[in-house]
């Protein structure tokens, strides 16, 4: 029997749910699941197993050794129960290990999703090789994870890198590297307003008020990680989310700002890449929480 361990991305609108084998392959992805057709977390936890028992029945010669999860956080300090979810009110304050287990009679792990983002990338993707792999995702939040010699550092409480909400100007980092982040800044140059897939066609068609918009992004969003490499030294950072779709349109600005902090020794050798494993790499990295 080849032994396989399920992974499972919850995100704030869809599920991802994938087995991958014992060197770390993804062997089956199955649907995204829409969380607008779960009213509870009871309801998604059943589907998911659900989803899993049909995905083994198509792989009769493997058997699942372990379920691993990746939930927006914070969790709690044992990483088993979701708190303060306002993108999922389904799962907040929801004790996701233990209802999940009901239905499996393998261990079941959670961990904050941007950081099974990140193991996911530093075991297959962008960070394969390195040592200390320092991931963000920019999307509708700002989310951090760290990863050193495959594992995740997680903390006390188990909070660690939750440096999106650090403080940062008038507010916090997630209000100035994140997708309103990116709208405000074209209305504040342009006096318009657009979505963010708006600004990025636009910033692809060469239009300047978008690309400013996504220059002052990228600064913002290497101010953060100013702060990130001095405390953690990382070899890479990733650079994951949605906003990801326009790297090449902030990169320049957040190293300029990057390289003007980094210690001698660190010059040319920071590498900051984009993700290369899409919705994969959180489906990875949470069933690679299974050992």
């Amino acid at each position: 029997m080849t032994k396989v361990r399920a992974g499972i991305d919850i995100g704030g609108t869809k599920v991802r749910i994938g087995l991958i084998n014992e060197t770390g392959d993804l062997i089956s992805l199955a649907d995204k699941l829409a969380m607008t057709r779960f009213s509870n977390g009871d309801e998604l936890m059943l589907t998911i197993s659900e989803t899993i028992g049909a995905m083994l029945k198509d792989l009769p010669d493997h058997d699942l050794i372990g379920v691993g999860v990746g939930a927006p956080g914070p969790l709690d300090n044992k990483h088993e129960v979701v708190l303060e979810t306002p993108n999922t009110p389904i799962i907040q304050n929801f004790p996701l290990v233990a209802r999940l287990q009901k239905y499996f009679q393998v261990p079941v792990k959670m961990n904050n999703d941007a950081n099974v983002f990140v193991l996911g990338e530093a075991i297959a993707g962008a960070g394969k090789g390195e040592e200390y792999v320092y991931g963000i995702t920019l999307g509708t939040g700002y989310g951090h994870g760290f990863v050193w010699d495959g594992r995740i550092l997680s903390g006390a409480h188990g909070t660690a890198t939750e440096y999106g909400l650090a403080p940062y100007n008038e507010g916090s980092f997630e209000d100035y590297a994140s997708g309103p982040a990116l709208e405000r800044n074209y209305e504040h140059i342009s006096g318009k307003t657009k979505s963010g897939l708006e600004i990025f066609e636009l910033a692809g068609s060469g239009d300047a008020n978008a690309l400013a918009a996504w220059s002052l992004l990228g600064r913002s969003v290497g101010h953060s990680l100013v702060y990130v490499n001095h405390l953690l030294d990382p070899g890479i950072i990733v650079v994951g989310g949605s906003l990801a779709a326009g790297f090449d349109f902030f990169i320049d600005s957040l190293r300029e700002v990057v390289d003007a902090h980094l210690f001698s020794n660190q010059l040319g050798r920071l590498r900051i890449e984009p993700a290369k494993l899409g919705d994969a790499a959180p489906v990875i990295g949470a069933a690679s929480l299974i050992h």
